[in-house]
């Protein structure tokens, strides 16, 4: 049994899964999972890697319901789903660092579909986080826990565009951080170019009925 694949196919499966974990289950695993990446992040050889990973799916495997216990435990003997290193493999596109996304930052980008994105969203230029940042200004976290402030939000230095927290506000990246750093970093058929390259550019007002127009055609959430 491949731990690494245990834990990727549990969180391909996680919205269906989660539930089944209690607060004590829940509270366990994401101790497992903080020992994993701090193995992960010091570079520890993969014999420590594979160690906190045992440990890590001990604790799914002993909480979730037997039936399902066993498939995680089929699936991840699937050895034609993988290849290369232990750490590296995957399921569904899955890898075990989402998972531990996932459990420990509540960050939905992972997978085959939203990871990339993520990645994309994390390549532009950022400054770290703070506790002295402001509360609307859009965060997002890398795999390894690290939280960053994307630098187009800033007027100069430290200082954030009023605009940008206006948007913020109104769209709601406190709730989906992910979501308008998308909008604000993606072309889109308003202009030609991206929201956050008309900032400082007297182009406030359209930014902000943009805004206004896309939660309208959302119904307002």
């Amino acid at each position: 049994m491949n731990p690494f694949v245990v834990l990727a196919a549990f969180a391909a499966d996680w919205a269906r899964l989660s539930p089944l974990l209690d607060a004590r289950a829940r509270e366990a695993l994401s101790s497992r999972l903080a020992e994993l990446r701090a193995v992960d992040i010091a570079q520890e050889p993969d014999t420590a890697r594979e160690s906190a990973a045992h440990q890590a799916v001990r604790t799914v495997l002993d909480t979730l319901p037997v039936e399902e216990a066993d498939r995680l435990r089929q699936d991840s003997g699937d050895t034609g789903r993988f290849t290369g290193a232990p750490s590296a493999a995957s399921y569904a596109g899955y890898q075990a660092v989402d998972l531990c996304m996932l459990v420990l930052d509540g960050n939905p980008m992972v997978g085959p579909v939203l990871g990339p994105i993520r990645e994309r969203l994390l390549r532009s230029p950022a400054l770290p986080w703070s506790e002295s940042t402001d509360p609307y200004l859009i965060v997002l976290t890398g795999e390894d826990g690290c939280r960053q402030v994307p630098l187009f939000q800033f007027e100069a230095g430290t200082m954030p565009w009023r605009i940008v927290l206006e948007v913020n506000s109104l769209l709601g990246a406190d709730a989906d951080p992910w979501g308008v750093a998308d909008w604000w970093l993606s072309r889109t058929t308003w202009w030609d170019g991206t929201p956050a390259s008309l900032l400082g550019r007297g182009r406030d007002a359209e930014l902000l009925g943009a805004a206004r127009s896309l939660m309208d055609s959302d119904g307002g959430c």
